[in-house]
């Protein structure tokens, strides 16, 4: 496809999907379906901090927000100069996430460059990324340095010790902390960054390291919740159900896989049955059919959607769950131990009662393409990539138009 052979293209379908999204900025798209409220929400606690930060750090608890102060701060200052430029910086910055993303990736994989830019797009098609450029959310900005931080990890596993790697180690950590002071649980991911950094191939040098600089650019964190019992999520983490958000969970991973496994269809046709895997969807399906209750109007992923609308009961859930957590474990290879962690730090990345699919789009894809170590995605980038990218826009434009006609026409 010539796409492909002159750069101009590729950098012509970046500015026509930037185009895109300046258009939904002048209609004032909130294609995910919640943005816009969100974005009221943090101005009304926004307006906790008009007169002093430390006023708003110190009373933030009578706003009742489980989002981390310091992103009203930041709202504060980007909405100085009014909301229409605020807003529209802020949609610019959050246009250099595929960017990023396209560095890290093309530090991963060598394949012609222009197949990585032309992916790199993907951030566009995702209805939770746009509308959040659109109407300031802690998600982008948390995504973009969450981004940062991955690229340097990618950069990490490219070298040999030395001086390199812990220059790429302190900068992963370094803005692994930023999105996490942005998006609290973030954090999280410092689990799977561990154990790839130090536990891995272990290094005396490279551990003691990693705990100061971890230690330190946490204390401030520590010294807010903890010291002086400003605990903002304690409402959020209260309200975790295991057994919802793992079948939630399950269900919305799955739905991203779907065009991988019509891409690796051939090599799916092959796989054995895996008893272990499914002795443990039995078990956890009998879990969801007995105990699986979101009692939410909002959230629920999809698929959890799909049941509503056909059945409403637990049954036909049940099923998807058992289908999703069976294929999702045998596409992801958990056997191995970096997937299986990955996995499992994504499954606790939505830990409050409500389930938001955005909380995974385009954090999902991400973690596909740069950490997970899988067949599925080797085959992604052998022969006729541009088909497969284009089958993977083509899957992504029409869960956005489905997010579209349900949300205006539907509702």
């Amino acid at each position: 496809m010539k796409i492909i052979k002159n750069k101009n293209s590729i950098y012509l379908i970046y500015f026509a999907f930037y185009l895109s999204l300046i258009l939904g900025f002048y209609f004032h798209e909130d294609s995910a379906g919640g943005a816009y409220q969100d974005f009221i929400y943090h101005l009304n606690i926004r307006d906790f901090f008009l007169n002093s930060n430390l006023y708003g750090l110190n009373n933030y608890l009578e706003t009742k927000s489980v989002h981390s102060p310091i992103f009203i701060i930041f709202l504060k200052y980007l909405l100085n100069n009014g909301e229409l430029i605020g807003r529209f910086i802020f949609l610019n910055i959050c246009v250099i996430s595929p960017i990023i993303f396209y560095k890290a990736l093309k530090n991963k994989i060598k394949i012609n460059i222009f197949y990585i830019f032309y992916l790199s797009n993907f951030f566009f098609l995702s209805p939770y990324f746009r509308s959040t450029s659109i109407w300031p959310g802690d998600e982008n900005i948390a995504i973009l340095f969450f981004l940062l931080s991955a690229y340097y990890y990618v950069l990490f596993k490219k070298v040999q010790l030395g001086q390199d790697q812990i220059k790429y180690m302190i900068l992963n950590i370094t803005f692994l902390a930023i999105a996490s002071y942005f998006r609290p649980i973030y954090s999280i991911f410092s689990i799977f960054f561990f154990y790839e950094f130090i536990f891995k191939k272990f290094n005396v040098n490279n551990f003691l390291i990693y705990i100061f600089v971890s230690l330190f650019l946490s204390l401030p964190a520590i010294y807010y919740v903890f010291i002086l019992n400003n605990v903002f999520f304690y409402n959020s983490l209260n309200q975790f159900n295991f057994i919802n958000t793992l079948a939630l969970f399950y269900t919305t991973i799955f739905f991203y896989l779907i065009p991988f496994a019509l891409i690796s269809f051939k090599s799916i046709k092959k796989f054995k049955i895996n008893y272990l895997n499914l002795i443990f969807t039995i078990i956890f399906s009998i879990l969801v059919y007995k105990f699986f209750n979101y009692p939410y109007l909002t959230g629920g992923g999809i698929l959890f959607k799909i049941n509503l609308f056909l059945t409403n009961n637990n049954l036909l859930f049940t099923i998807i769950f058992a289908i999703s957590f069976y294929f999702t474990n045998q596409f992801l290879e958990i056997n191995k131990i970096i997937n299986l962690i990955i996995l499992l730090t994504l499954l606790f990345f939505e830990i409050d009662g409500q389930f938001y699919m955005e909380s995974y789009d385009p954090l999902f894809l991400i973690c596909l393409f740069l950490f997970f170590d899988i067949k599925i995605i080797k085959d992604f980038f052998t022969n006729n990539i541009i088909n497969k990218i284009n089958l993977l826009f083509t899957y992504l434009f029409l869960f956005f138009c489905t997010k579209l006609t349900y949300l205006y026409l539907i509702l």
